[in-house]
């Protein structure tokens, strides 16, 4: 709904049509647009300060605003993407920052078009009505006059704005405009403020004040998860016995667990309940900590009484599926904690990770000006490390690109209209690239352009390996296949038609039960196929659309078109799929071919040596980054650790994380890493004691080997032998002690044990180097069996 009204407001507002002449009969027919567009402004100074949800991107096309005056932004909008190197910058001003079409000119992800207007996510009311007056100059009577004017003898350039219909359309749209104002006001801000003035009166008191604050990492005294604060409530009005029975609201509307705590009852000399204020946490529960105590909880209400501080700075980094929503990032100053959201900063500006000086009030800053974005502060040591990785990178670009080219041979698509392997290839190196152009957003910081430039190789590296294994498992596979990708079939029993867009050698899971199967002998080793269904079949079948179906190669039989067309759920993408008018049905591109090993012409063998070449530049360079190959100037291993120490998101954390154990795999003897990936492809299929056995080989072959010993240390925890484990782990510590993965084995490991002491030290060691690893929930468990334990010891010897 909030999205429905930002875009009802917005359309609304840019409805109006104002006059700066001094026609008594144009003005008189102006009032009514100039008073909505005073009102929208009144409402954003009204609400100015007060964060909301960011309202998605508007477009706009006429009769919301006039078309000449778009024709004419367009022009000068080009003009000045032009001349901006040219110009001085007094001069690109368009008047004063002020002036209502200066955020249409030189905000740079606007997107202008002849009849074409779309305007970028509005982030808060400082922005919104830069949106307000940008319109309203587009569709002011007197910008477009003045275009008319410039226009002599073209009879065709009419403003427009005086049309009485069309006037009565935008008068409707800024109305109801206006009305979204007020409901985003009551639903949202409203609420927003009330709670600011509570939680700031709360804060000045002299006592009863909340322990805890927004941000805060916390940990259950009796159910001992860890999770984070994103809000509070003091409940002053009810009796202690009464708080059992209710539930307080939390920032979301979602409902929560409220702890058993606070059926504790006090009561008065007379008898009668007490009244008490009791100070209720919304919280973030760690999601590994759910799993590993078996609760079924990702958010929880508990009381402060409950609760108690994390001491141990490498316990604070809390991971749920919610925590972007409510804080920006993780802090890892004063011990760590989550720096909160405009929102939460707004509603607790008085907490103690909120209060940055003004209260939460937001800065009133040009959103048109490069200085809105936020300028962050490094450390000299991460600056370094951010500069070294974005620019190694980009110089990896640089050498993966000329076999691309080479392939690419400047064509574009391929025989039935979809784009090539080449080409999406070559799109994925170029956005591999960190120049700055306009109408693109660059990133923020140094620290953001490092992750942006470490996830797009993660991302080209992965496509590689996709495409690679995915060719080998299929050719191996070929001529047990009847049906081409593309071609249209029908389910023998179940009578739907459909598209195939992928098949698999064998079904991915236990099919053996599945309805239409009975009669099939040995489904588990029979071809499966992904088709997409007739939208009329399955609803007739089925009773409902379906998007996908998993299928049978013996339940499949050829369907001609000729009998009757298919209707699908959803359209094929048309950058992977085409129509081969020759055979009469779909044609995949040929990335798609190449991956299930069909017939790409003379292009296959090209293809397969460019993905050679492209892993050789890329394993080159990884060893480089160890520092045991033939590249210099590129980042290093120290980087890339500095990088995942600084980091304060999740997301960001491995994706560093990736590139580092990529790095690890990597070894100066060709044959050997590629041997290590077919152990690894021999542990995903389920083949662990063959895995085990290509390991082993690997190890005894060359000990120095540090990856290949932690896989092996993997395939022995996997085979429950911990004692062998532990010893090949302590052999990859041996090649590099950086080896994370490797500790978090052996913490593992002494965790099954119960040996708790020594899971502590191999857990904590871990942390250090990867700070966002997910032992940290088995670290808790440790450390709280472990303080059980010596309290049961301190009672035994009393």
């Amino acid at each position: 709904m909030l999205l429905q009204r930002s875009r009802c407001h917005s359309n609304n507002n840019s409805s109006h049509c104002y006059n700066f002449s001094t026609s008594n009969a144009s003005s008189s027919r102006n009032v009514v647009p100039k008073a909505l567009y005073r009102q929208l402004l009144c409402w954003c100074r009204r609400n100015e300060g007060v964060p909301f949800n960011t309202l998605p991107p508007l477009t706009l096309a006429p009769p919301q605003v006039n078309p000449l005056a778009l024709g004419r932004l367009k022009e000068m909008r080009s003009f000045l993407d032009r001349n901006s190197d040219d110009l001085d910058g007094n001069h690109v001003k368009f008047g004063q920052n002020n002036h209502p079409a200066h955020y249409a000119l030189y905000k740079e992800d606007i997107v202008v078009k002849d009849n074409l207007i779309t305007f970028p996510e509005i982030r808060d009311t400082n922005e919104l009505r830069s949106v307000i007056r940008s319109v309203y100059w587009l569709n002011n009577e007197h910008t477009f006059a003045n275009i008319e004017n410039a226009q002599e003898g073209n009879d065709s350039s009419s403003s427009g704005g005086g049309a009485d219909e069309d006037q009565k359309g935008q008068i409707s749209l800024a109305f109801e405009a206006i009305k979204s104002c007020n409901e985003l006001s009551s639903n949202e801000l409203d609420s927003r403020l009330k709670k600011r003035e509570s939680s700031i009166e709360v804060r000045n008191r002299k006592e009863g004040v909340p322990l805890f604050h927004v941000g805060q990492v916390i940990q259950h005294k009796k159910a001992k998860w860890r999770g984070v604060i994103v809000g509070w409530a003091i409940d002053e009005a009810k009796t202690s016995g009464q708080l059992s029975k209710d539930r307080l609201t939390s920032l979301t509307t979602k409902q929560y667990e409220v702890s058993a705590a606070e059926s504790d009852t006090t009561t008065n000399e007379d008898g009668t309940p007490s009244m008490k204020a009791t100070v209720k946490y919304t919280i973030l529960v760690d999601m590994n900590d759910s799993s590993l105590l078996h609760l079924s909880k990702s958010i929880s209400l508990e009381s402060q009484e409950d609760l108690v501080p994390i001491d141990q700075p490498g316990l604070r980094r809390i991971q749920n599926h919610l925590i972007h929503q409510y804080f920006s990032k993780f802090d890892p100053n004063e011990g760590g904690h989550f720096a909160p959201n405009k929102v939460l900063k707004f509603v607790y500006p008085l907490d103690r990770f909120s209060n940055d000086g003004n209260e939460g009030i937001q800065e009133s800053v040009d959103p048109s000006s490069h200085d809105a974005k936020a300028k962050v502060s490094l450390s000299p040591e991460l600056q370094h490390a951010c500069e070294a990785i974005t620019n190694g990178i980009q110089d990896i670009g640089h050498r993966l690109l000329p076999p691309v080219l080479e392939l690419n041979k400047q064509q574009l698509h391929d025989d039935n209209g979809v784009v090539s392997l080449a080409s999406t290839l070559l799109s994925s190196l170029q956005s591999m690239s960190l120049e700055n152009e306009r109408g693109i957003s660059s990133p923020s910081s140094p620290l953001d352009s490092a992750i942006s430039s470490i996830k797009k190789l993660n991302q080209f590296y992965a496509k590689l390996i996709a495409l690679e294994w995915s060719h080998d498992i299929h050719k191996k596979n070929e001529n047990t296949i009847d049906f081409k990708l593309g071609q249209t079939v029908k389910h023998k029993l179940f009578n739907f038609k459909g598209v195939v867009v992928a098949w698999d050698p064998k079904p991915h899971m236990d099919v053996s039960q599945w309805d239409g199967l009975q009669n099939v002998d040995n489904p588990n080793e029979k071809p499966f196929y992904h088709i997409r269904p007739d939208i009329n079949d399955c609803i007739r079948e089925f009773g409902g659309p379906r998007t996908w179906r998993y299928v049978c190669q013996d339940n499949l039989e050829p369907y001609d078109l000729k009998h009757g067309r298919i209707e699908l759920e959803m359209e094929l993408d048309e950058e992977e799929w085409g129509w081969d008018k020759e055979n009469g049905w779909f044609a995949p591109s040929e990335e798609i071919r190449f991956m299930h090993a069909e017939d790409v012409g003379d292009n296959e063998e090209a293809i397969v040596e460019t993905i050679q070449k492209l892993k050789d530049i890329i394993s080159d360079c990884f060893l480089s980054v160890q520092g045991n190959g033939s590249i210099t100037g590129l980042y290093s291993l120290d980087d890339l650790f500095c990088l995942l120490n600084s980091v304060g998101k999740l997301e960001d954390a491995t994706t560093v994380q990736d590139m580092i154990k990529e790095v690890f795999k990597e070894f100066p003897d060709s044959s050997l890493r590629k041997q290590l990936d077919a152990g690894i492809s021999e542990l995903i299929e389920g083949k662990t004691k063959q895995a085990l056995e290509t390991f082993s080989d690997i190890v005894a072959t060359e000990p120095s080997y540090g990856e290949a010993w932690n896989k092996k240390a993997t395939v022995h925890y996997m085979l429950g032998e911990r004692a062998a484990a532990i010893e090949a782990s302590n052999k990859a510590l041996e090649t590099d002690p950086r080896n994370f993965q490797a500790l978090a084995g052996i913490g593992l490991v002494e965790m099954d044990a119960l040996n708790d002491k020594e899971a502590i030290t191999a857990f904590q060691r871990c942390l250090e180097l990867n700070p966002w690893s997910m032992v940290s929930a088995r670290l808790s468990i440790c450390m709280n069996r472990r303080a059980r334990s010596l309290s049961k010891d301190d009672s035994v010897d009393e």
